[in-house]
């Protein structure tokens, strides 16, 4: 089937702009437009139900309601219970709140695996946690091609490791991850695997159910959405 160009442009309002309107845009990776359901819901927010949610009166149970479907939509979208869903500031404060609170699971001489080929989102966080005794081991890229490959992270893995994180997609080198795998030999000793989808998640809608890790996340402002991110844990996890 032939995308219709003119009628997935025609849904974005930026492209109709006279400074936007023969743009290829090529700035997605940085943050996507929004089509015009998107503006006009946040319009009707402002103007019609800005107020707190959840609460007695009409408008405040109205607000509510709209809340809940954002994350029955996320839900349904990946294949996931609506209680596995977090919606926060973005992915980077995200990732942050899951080590934190992963932190307290951890004792002093656990290992964490992190890569130099991710997001600094889905690394700095963790490496914070050697403030409290946690050793940090770094799966590196080559140097010829900036790929990670799976037979150094074999050598990494040990009975102390707890939580492998590693991108789904490389936003250096576009590289789309061997996540199973990864996360095969991750759960093999007993780890957690927290995945970046950031760069990947505008190019494929994956399905919790069959992923294979124990968290992933996103950020809605990179898939034509709002400036915010999306956490998704495993209930099982």
């Amino acid at each position: 089937m032939e995308l219709d160009v003119d009628f997935v442009r025609a849904q974005f309002p930026a492209f109709s702009a006279e400074e936007t309107r023969d743009w290829a845009f090529f700035e997605n990776a940085g943050g996507s437009y929004v089509p015009a359901t998107v503006s006009d819901r946040l319009a009707r927010f402002f103007v019609d139900h800005k107020v707190q949610p959840y609460g007695a009166f009409a408008l405040s149970k109205q607000a509510g309601e709209e809340m809940d479907e954002s994350y029955a939509a996320i839900a349904s979208l990946i294949n996931a219970a609506e209680d596995e869903i977090t919606i926060g500031p973005s992915t980077t404060l995200n990732f942050y709140i899951l080590a934190q609170s992963l932190r307290h699971l951890l004792r002093v001489g656990d290992e964490i695996v992190v890569t130099n080929q991710d997001h600094e989102a889905n690394i700095g966080c963790w490496r914070r946690l050697s403030e409290h005794g946690i050793v940090i081991r770094e799966w590196r890229v080559g140097k010829a091609d900036g790929e990670l490959d799976l037979n150094d992270l074999e050598e990494l893995i040990s009975d102390k490791t707890r939580i492998v994180c590693c991108t789904l997609c490389s936003n250096l080198v576009g590289t789309h991850n061997d996540m199973a795998a990864i996360a095969e030999m991750a759960h093999r000793v007993g780890a957690l695997v927290v995945a970046d989808g950031v760069s990947y998640a505008p190019h494929v809608i994956p399905d919790m159910k069959t992923l294979g890790v124990d968290f992933y996340a996103y950020s809605t402002y990179k898939t034509f959405g709002t400036h915010q991110g999306v956490l998704w844990g495993s209930s099982e996890a």
